[in-house]
């Protein structure tokens, strides 16, 4: 699918330093939002090293922006956040 924008909300920072953005999905697994171009949309609001949480249709995860130039937004492959708990 693509990204819902909308869903795209800034959870802190954005100054000097790096952003932290949250991004909920039912629509896309994670897989899909790691993927060279998902972001494309939020080009001009997403910058390099910052950090988008995400919850995905298959879990959550963390991913963060490596590149961001002429349009084309990059972000590493999500890092799994969360799993079973044992207790």
């Amino acid at each position: 699918m693509a990204l819902n924008i909308e869903k795209l909300e800034r959870m802190a920072g954005g100054g000097a330093g790096f952003a932290v953005w949250g991004y909920a999905t039912t629509d896309d697994a994670r897989a899909d939002i790691g993927v060279a171009g998902y972001f494309n949309d939020a080009s001009d609001m997403l910058r390099i090293d910052d950090w988008v949480f995400v919850r995905a249709a298959d879990g959550h995860g963390i991913a963060i922006v490596n590149q961001n130039a002429d349009g084309i937004v990059d972000v590493t492959d999500l890092t799994t956040v969360g799993g079973s708990d044992a207790s």
